[in-house]
């Protein structure tokens, strides 16, 4: 018991190396255990940009993806094994940051610690960092932004460097994802909020936040014109929100009947195991095939066809974005469960990952229910506590995603996690408080 109790505060009093050591260590486990790097349709994308970008010629680029995540991509060579072993190194990066976010916001040194080590053995989030996919790089780019934030919010003398290094991270997220130019604007408009006496401040400083997230949004979405003739910031922008006509699809207007049959018809077509959210893509080849378009004027014209059929259908259509707004709030695991280099562990691996799905599935919708809470102490007392600060960031995500896309929704919340764990954990130390004060008081 005594040795216990020594083990336990050599890590209070060395949380970060005990951070390290427990996530790399896992990390390790899974190399071993897993060994492999999990390839998805989105991948090939981001390996064809980051081609494109090392050979410095964007000429003809049809403007699928933002170039923030293919660059990291040349920045490993376009080696798999490369990104994947940055992105364990940047699992173990934010998991330090999310510690001292922790800290920052008043939560108490052993409490962070064991938080913070719930995240370092959350095996899902170390299987997307085995992907080569988006959400290890945005996460981490989005833990440092509110650690960024919260440390402006805490000290209204932030000197301008500060407000540059969060609109300089903004601007990388948008980089990554142009989804996230909505992130800034909300920042910007709660400092506004925050701060709204300080004229002065606002002009010179709360300004960067929203300058250089914008320069990237309005630039990139310049370079699609120059390659497609269309200011977008992603030619996927017409089959993603088709995705939500998918089960009116047939229900659209004259002009557009010929591109609603052949949608319908691969609904009913697919097979099964097919995700129904996923029909637009298993039609897009005849899609094509019969417009004769190329992906971004096709891509223009299902946008046209999904405004007209939405409007023709607005009820379904809202029954359709309240089920990609629930699932947001789900949690993703993204592995290849029959690709274990040690096949007899996976068994293992996945119940351990259904026991920390579990339990984060339960503080995600205890986040659900305390948002209008949050929501109406902030009116009350006109402030914007750190709890409001992330239940409205998530909220708008939330519904964004589900308005915009339907299919793959439990990804876009999978960055906020962290964030969803920290807003509970503060509400419930609050109510901690308020027990223990009314206790006194009694």
């Amino acid at each position: 018991m005594e040795q216990t109790t020594k083990i336990w505060q050599w890590c209070i009093n060395n949380p970060v190396k005990v951070i390290v050591i427990i996530a790399v260590s896992v990390r390790l486990l899974i190399a071993i255990l897993y060994g492999h790097i999990t390839l998805y349709p989105d991948s090939e994308d981001y390996r064809a940009l980051a081609e494109r970008i090392l050979s410095f010629n964007l000429a003809g680029y049809e403007g699928e993806r933002p170039p923030g995540y293919p660059l990291l991509l040349c920045l490993s060579g376009l080696s798999g094994s490369i990104t994947v072993i940055l992105q364990l190194i940047m699992g173990v990066c934010t998991l330090v940051v999310a510690y001292k976010t922790l800290l920052l916001l008043n939560v108490e040194k052993r409490i962070a610690l064991v938080v913070t080590l719930f995240g370092a053995v959350y095996l899902p989030s170390v299987f997307f960092e085995f992907a080569i996919l988006t959400e290890s790089f945005t996460l981490l780019v989005i833990t440092l932004i509110f650690y960024v934030f919260f440390g402006i919010v805490g000290d209204k003398d932030s000197s301008s460097k500060s407000y540059l290094w969060l609109s300089l991270l903004c601007g990388y997220l948008v980089l990554i994802k142009m989804f996230y130019i909505y992130l800034a604007i909300i920042l910007f408009i709660m400092m506004l909020l925050d701060n709204y006496r300080s004229l002065k401040i606002i002009t010179r400083k709360y300004a960067l936040i929203l300058l250089i997230p914008l320069l990237v949004f309005l630039g990139w979405s310049y370079v699609n014109k120059l390659n497609t003739g269309l200011f977008v910031s992603s030619t996927f922008y017409g089959f993603n929100i088709a995705q939500n006509c998918v089960w009116f699809a047939d229900n659209t207007t004259e002009e557009y009947k010929e591109i609603g049959d052949v949608y319908v018809r691969y609904r009913y077509e697919s097979p099964k195991d097919k995700e129904i959210a996923m029909t637009i893509w298993e039609a897009y080849p005849e899609l094509k095939a019969r417009t004769g378009l190329s992906f971004p004027d096709l891509s223009k014209k299902m946008y046209d066809y999904s405004i007209a059929t939405i409007k023709k259908n607005p009820g379904p259509y809202l029954e359709q974005v309240f089920i990609s707004w629930r699932d947001f709030w789900k949690t993703s695991l993204y592995w290849e469960v029959y690709n274990f280099s040690v096949p007899e562990s996976h068994v293992v691996i996945m119940y351990v990952c259904y026991a920390g799905r579990i339990i984060l599935q339960l503080v995600k919708i205890l986040f659900v229910l305390l948002i209008p809470y949050n929501i109406i102490v902030a009116i009350r007392r006109r402030r914007l506590t750190p709890e409001v600060i992330i239940s409205l960031i998530i909220l708008f995500a939330s519904l964004l995603q589900a308005f915009a896309t339907y299919g793959t929704n439990s990804r876009f919340s999978y960055p906020f996690e962290i964030l969803m764990v920290t807003s509970v954990l503060l509400n419930g130390l609050q109510y901690y408080r308020y027990r223990i004060k009314q206790k006194t008081a009694s």
